[in-house]
């Protein structure tokens, strides 16, 4: 007689280490999903990656990793809680995360809507896969070893090709200068001590850049890293290239490192802001070496959806622990031991050296004693700055406090950094290089402590965030002690340096330097200055003040005067030489009516048919 339905014995429960292999499987597999979506975005869509090219071995590993994690958990409590070994538990549990960890992709669905969806598909497979549980841990004992070697063949292979990258291959050999462009993200002049800031910020720096040049009135192209790279490397304004919030840097335009590297240079660059200075961005084009993600057991972590939340809410706890972690950069003194190795190995070429200092980045960060240098320092004219930012702009959305402790913490990162860059060159002039070396210290872009009710920067295009610092050092080629007043824009970097190299330029934009410094550098016609920033429906909307949150913003400067055009129509017309906090709002002036006009005429190469709106 046939034995009754209900009778037949189920599935043998699983062992520990059947339940960790059978784990390893799911993670390897959420791992490749994540990968074929990564790909489809970047080679599809020409989007942003959030990590590095290493991210296809990467990702499967690191939600391996994390799924072997909750594994171990399952197993030790399995031993008291027989239930939990059961294959359909096993089943219904690990296929729900790796349903959940690619679901996390999606934008547009909300994380608990994730969630439930993701314990839905588990169950389901959990009842698909259940009555076959024995055939599923074989294919999972043999799939997994083949997939790890897979990624092991692929991690060796894309890391050591990265490892010998190193000079060019151009058939040119080049006799000029080297170049060094150190970027200090996030630093704007206002904090610099060589700029008359009265913070001792920058003294180690005050004395290198005193047997160069500096300029006092350079505006950055826009309030964020990524087009204001773009425009460095480019000579063209951000409205004129692709890059932008999750558009990386196309093939149209050449760069920098480009037509040096045709010209004989080695070219090597090292990025601290992984994010939005990384090779994903596409402003590696033309280096022979691009330094940014690590490959470090974090890094593996953070490419996958599951770990990388967990480094998120951890780093949320720190913060509210008032212990807080960097997130997403380099450590500066990192970035110049890797340098100095490049520099050393690079062969007899010439090279051009791009660094992208993170430090002044928030969350501000530097390690002690620069972390408590400034902190709550309650001298008479910190009170005064406060003072004047209640005044002038009235009660913000941000405490005093907090404005007051953030700035602390920014200026010891820039006196940092000031100690780091010191070293760096103090090591160049011992080696011998620093005397034929172009060094340029500047910044991306700036950054708000409470002007005009804002916090950090990518939110307007006032001067607080597209003042920068820039110092050009060049023995012989610059004349040392010199102070440029006159504005001029970061866009004329690129064609600066293939001047003071005396590289023939291929057609980059821009207006070189060096004019200010020739026999007619009295008539110099003034550049006019342009930035732009695009509207991201990503933004946070809090503080919602912030003006880009009405749409897509562009602004002219000629002179002093600077004209910001905004998302919604609303023009503002500031005379920056005699209103520096930028209150006076002039467009209403019958004065200022036809300067007005010239501005309004000038600002129309940057506007689209039809800008974006929120």
């Amino acid at each position: 007689m046939a034995s009754h339905p209900e009778s037949r014995p189920g599935p043998t429960p699983w062992g520990p280490l059947t339940i960790l292999v059978v784990a390893a499987a799911f993670g390897l597999l959420a791992g490749l999903v994540e990968v074929g979506s990564h790909g489809v975005r970047r080679l599809v869509f020409h989007r942003i990656l959030a990590f590095g090219n290493d991210f296809v071995w990467m990702t499967p590993l690191g939600e391996m990793l994390a799924f072997l994690a909750v594994a171990v958990l399952v197993a030790l409590v399995s031993l008291l809680v027989r239930p939990l070994r059961r294959p359909a538990v096993i089943l219904a549990l690990f296929g729900a995360l790796a349903a959940f960890a690619p679901l996390l992709l999606a934008e547009k669905i909300h994380k608990a809507a994730a969630a439930v969806l993701a314990l839905g598909i588990g169950v389901g497979l959990a009842r698909a896969l259940a009555p076959r549980a024995d055939a599923v841990a074989r294919g999972a004992r043999r799939a997994v070893p083949v997939v790890l070697a897979v990624l092991a063949i692929l991690g060796v292979t894309m890391v050591g090709r990265r490892m010998r990258a190193g000079a060019s291959e151009s058939a040119a050999r080049a006799t000029g200068p080297n170049v060094l462009l150190l970027v200090l993200d996030t630093v704007r002049a206002w904090d610099i001590g060589w700029m008359g800031y009265y913070r001792p910020t920058t003294p180690k720096l005050a004395r290198w850049v005193g047997e160069g040049a500096t300029f006092n009135r350079v505006l950055s192209t826009s309030p964020w890293t990524a087009p204001s790279h773009g425009s460095m490397f480019t000579g063209h304004l951000p409205t004129e290239i692709s890059i932008n919030w999750d558009t990386p840097l196309d093939d149209r335009q050449p760069t920098l490192a480009e037509v040096l590297r045709t010209a004989g240079y080695t070219t090597g660059g090292f990025v601290g802001n992984y994010r939005y200075a990384g090779s994903a961005t596409g402003l590696d084009r033309g280096f022979d070496h691009y330094d940014d993600y690590p490959v470090t057991l974090e890094q593996v972590l953070r490419s996958a959806q599951i770990p990388a939340r967990i480094f998120t809410l951890r780093g949320l706890a720190e913060r509210l622990g008032e212990r807080r972690i960097l997130h997403g950069g380099a450590d500066a003194a990192d970035l110049n031991r890797r340098f100095l190795d490049w520099v050393s190995k690079k062969g007899d070429r010439p090279f051009f050296g791009f660094i992208n200092y993170f430090e002044g980045h928030a969350p501000y960060l530097p390690p002690a004693p620069w972390d408590s240098l400034f902190l709550r320092d309650r001298d008479e004219r910190a009170e005064r700055y406060w003072d004047a930012i209640a005044q002038v702009y009235g009660p913000g959305p941000f405490p005093r406090e907090f404005l007051r402790e953030t700035r602390d913490a920014y200026d010891g990162s820039i006196a940092y950094l000031d100690f780091q860059i010191d070293s760096l060159l103090a090591v160049l002039q011992q080696r011998g290089l620093l005397q034929n070396t172009i060094v340029i210290i500047t910044s991306d872009h700036g950054e708000h402590f409470g002007e005009h009710g804002l916090i950090q920067h990518g939110s307007s295009l006032y001067l607080p965030v597209l003042n920068v610092p820039l110092a050009i050092r060049a023995p012989g080629r610059v004349p040392a002690g010199r102070a440029i007043t006159e504005a001029t824009s970061l866009r004329n970097l690129a064609a600066t340096v293939l001047d003071l190299t005396g590289v023939a330029n291929p057609g980059l934009p821009g207006h070189s330097m060096m004019r200010y410094f020739g026999p007619d550098s009295a008539a110099v016609q003034p550049d006019t200055l342009y930035a732009a920033v695009d509207f991201n429906r990503l933004l946070p909307k809090w503080p919602s003040n912030q003006p880009v949150l009405r749409g897509d913003m562009r602004t002219v400067t000629i002179d002093s005067l600077q004209y910001i055009l905004n998302g919604d129509g609303q023009e503002q017309l500031f005379n920056n030489g005699r209103d520096f906090w930028q209150v006076r709002n002039l467009v209403g002036m019958p004065e200022f009516q036809d300067p007005l006009q010239t501005h309004r005429t000038a600002i129309r190469p940057l506007l689209p048919p039809s800008p974006r709106q929120p």
